[in-house]
């Protein structure tokens, strides 16, 4: 049964950015955990279903694809064709959430209400690291590059693993814990004013929010676990894929610091104009001149496609801008169908004659010309007959 992911946030189609995040909010409140301790496992499902839509809809390229093709549409943004928690992009929102239910973010930051709801705990200080940015670039493809699917290559810089610490950041591998923050990764400073207090959480800055301090920091990293670095790398781009599109590359963006996350690439397809052929959608427009006697008599031409020339046939009587179907010979769509190439018949009016044009002209208006009278003068006979 297809998801329907408004449905799965209460929300309609053409609701805001802002009503969309507040009803997860509320979603996100009430499959709690804490709020539900009689059907944890249930209410974890229903979580992981709610946070699912969220981050289709609260992303404006997935939303678009999920508007159109529906769930198909959105199965190849995630790292296995299914969502799973490494595909949630809106993580700092979670956190924002919980922040504001809670009364101040929790000692292990947002891991430890991803423990809350995905069963599992990491003790290490990479569980507390921020994730690597993500990346964004560029591609520019031809219409034949997406007639068939192509597969390219990009040059980019990027943060990557140290490989003389192997992303560490400490020759010995080693951490201790963070005298500042006590290892809990954030400091916590209290104000009080009259019977309240103020508590205010921010990050730790000597350990960067994870807890723990490298010890013997590499030297070519700094003790940072990551550098900068250009490398190349080779991008699928799908058949038919559209103009203003975007393809995510799990993984491929910066590097976390110290073995945290990495974050994705982007890429931004960029189709190129054609010299010969105009798109819509899945179809392909262009237009073939012809003469007279063609679009008169009618004729057998070769047209190109993006496959190569075929024959196409000028039925007798063809007018100007009429349109001629070949049918498959557009664009692939995602449903397994293919789009046709319509071609404009174009008539030219010669601008020079010479003589024996001119006549041959004259003479055919003239025959036109009693056609036209024999036609009126039985039109004419007729009616006073009757």
């Amino acid at each position: 049964m297809a998801k329907d992911y408004y449905d799965k946030l209460g929300v309609s189609k053409d609701a805001s950015k802002d009503e969309i995040k507040k009803a997860y909010r509320k979603k996100a409140k009430k499959y709690h955990p804490d709020k539900n301790p009689d059907n944890p496992d249930e209410a974890r499902e229903k979580f992981k279903e709610i946070s699912e839509a969220y981050e289709v809809l609260a992303d404006e390229d997935k939303r678009q694809r999920y508007d159109r093709y529906g769930e198909a549409g959105v199965k190849d943004q995630f790292s296995h064709g299914d969502f799973t928690w490494q595909d949630f992009s809106h993580r700092e929102d979670l956190e924002d959430i919980f922040s504001d239910f809670f009364g101040g973010r929790r000692s292990g930051g947002f891991e430890d209400i991803f423990s809350d709801f995905f069963g599992r705990r990491r003790s290490t200080s990479r569980a507390r690291q921020r994730r690597g940015s993500d990346l964004r670039a560029t591609m520019e493809v031809t219409l034949e590059e997406i007639h068939d699917g192509t597969e390219k290559t990009i040059k980019l810089n990027r943060k990557a693993p140290c490989d003389a610490c192997g992303g560490s950041g400490s020759t010995s591998g080693g951490t201790k814990r963070c005298p500042e923050c006590d290892g809990r990764g954030e400091v916590r400073q209290v104000q009080r004013r009259g019977i309240q207090q103020l508590i205010t959480v921010t990050s730790c800055s000597k350990c960067g929010g994870t807890g723990e301090i490298v010890e013997n920091p590499c030297d070519k990293c700094d003790g940072k676990g990551r550098v900068q670095k250009r490398e190349t790398i080779n991008i699928k781009v799908p058949p038919g894929a559209e103009d203003g599109s975007r393809l995510r590359v799990p993984g491929k963006g910066d590097a976390g610091p110290r073995g945290a996350t990495p974050g994705d690439l982007y890429i931004l397809i960029r189709v190129k104009p054609h010299e010969i052929f105009q798109r819509r959608g899945p179809h392909l427009f262009m237009d073939v001149p012809i003469s007279m006697t063609q679009a008169a008599l009618g004729d057998e031409i070769k047209v190109p496609t993006l496959k190569g020339n075929v024959k196409l046939n000028i039925p007798k009587g063809t007018q100007h801008g009429t349109n001629l179907r070949i049918g498959g010979k557009g664009l692939p769509t995602r449903h397994g169908t293919q789009g046709d190439q319509i071609v404009q018949v174009k008539v030219k009016i010669p601008e020079k004659l010479n003589q024996e044009q001119k006549e041959l002209l004259k003479e055919f208006e003239e025959i036109e010309k009693k056609k036209e009278k024999g036609l009126f003068d039985r039109i004419k006979d007729k009616w006073y007959s009757d």
